[in-house]
């Protein structure tokens, strides 16, 4: 399948803000299932963007905008080919081709798979494999001991879909996999969060996929699902909102931990008072992929050799440090209290709201 995908970011401030540093993740990489073609990224105001992969293997896009302004529009445009048809999974069992994953006693067993995926094993910051997941996950596998990887994979993904309610406006970007449980209702950034609490749980590897549904023609937001780590598939993916494994529909943009990894846009920006953010993206189906010639990545997409891979931040991130240290520092100022006579005493400190680095909104995947 060919897609045309179109995600526009708008900030509208109360006040003019001064100076702005955002980090976005919304390029589509080239992978095992799909090629990207394409990219444009357009930025208004205008700014100089600086590129990087960042530990994941992510492509990041830096850039700064230190003069006023009373808007940030960002707006990404993508063509990209996936290798199988709507309809098809990228990758797993089939009705052709059945389960040939090894129980998961085996892969939990298996030190190599442990001690290489370790960092997809553990706690993150949304996903802090609590009680509560812990409870469910156990349930899932006493149902029969000796499933295989994969249907325990299926198995935890059809039970969210089945036992919480898609809900836009139930949860926030911030919402812990606890308070997704607690509540009942969700989107699909938290379903993908507790799905990978329940693999973690039992000790099968699992990451958050950001990206998007190629073939949804509007959307207020970015999509989300989970991949486990399912040999002899590899990283497998699993959308638990649509309760099935990930289709020639799905369009792979970043991977992480959890969302705190691979949200679409961070930033902060002082001056400016509250931030609105509106969000939409726009998928376009192409029939045609004549005269595109695609090379299909060999290996492991993640390189399996690679042990550690360095980030390389932009200049304009080690700007964003910098110059909120020295703002910081800069507007603090100093007035001597009555009591105490030794210099320093009863020092109080004031700091002006307007520096302070301000959050921008994120965006929350549905």
């Amino acid at each position: 399948m060919r897609y045309r995908i179109t995600h526009r970011t708008a900030y509208n401030y109360a006040s003019p803000v001064y100076e702005s540093f955002n980090e976005v993740r919304l390029q589509p990489g080239s992978t095992d299932t799909q090629t990207c073609l394409s990219f444009d990224l357009s930025i208004d105001p205008p700014a100089t963007i600086i590129s990087f992969k960042d530990y994941y293997g992510n492509e990041v896009h830096d850039f700064g905008v230190p003069y006023l302004h009373d808007h940030l529009t960002i707006e990404a445009t993508s063509d990209v080919v996936t290798f199988v048809g709507a309809g098809q999974p990228l990758s797993g069992p089939t009705d052709e081709n059945p389960d040939r994953s090894p129980a998961l006693a085996a892969v939990i067993d298996d030190k190599q798979i442990a001690d290489e995926w370790a960092e997809f094993l553990n706690a993150s910051s949304y996903v802090a494999l609590e009680r509560a997941s812990g409870d469910i996950a156990r349930a899932l596998i006493a149902e029969d001991p000796q499933m295989s990887a994969y249907a325990f994979l299926a198995r935890a993904g059809a039970y969210i879909r089945s036992h919480f309610i898609y809900q836009v406006g139930a949860t926030n970007v911030r919402t812990t996999v606890a308070e997704l449980i607690a509540g009942g209702s969700g989107v699909c950034q938290d379903y993908a969060h507790l799905l990978i609490s329940l693999c973690r749980h039992l000790g099968l590897p699992a990451r958050y996929v950001s990206g998007y549904l190629g073939s949804v023609t509007e959307s207020s937001a970015s999509h989300a699902w989970t991949e486990a780590f399912v040999p002899p598939y590899g990283w497998l993916g699993f959308d638990p909102t649509s309760g099935a494994l990930c289709t020639g529909r799905h369009v792979q943009v970043a991977l992480g931990r959890d969302y705190a990894d691979v949200s679409p846009l961070r930033g902060t920006y002082r001056g400016g008072g509250e931030a609105s953010l509106v969000v939409g993206v726009r998928g376009e189906t192409l029939d045609e992929t004549q005269g595109v010639t695609i090379a299909h990545p060999t290996g492991d997409a993640w390189g399996r050799k690679r042990l550690i891979q360095y980030q390389t931040l932009g200049a304009a991130a080690q700007m964003q440090r910098l110059g909120a240290m020295t703002q910081t520092m800069g507007t603090m100022t100093q007035s001597m209290g009555t009591s105490g006579s030794g210099p320093g005493m009863g020092m109080r400190y004031q700091q002006d709201s307007e520096e302070v680095p301000r959050q921008q909104p994120q965006q929350q995947q549905q």
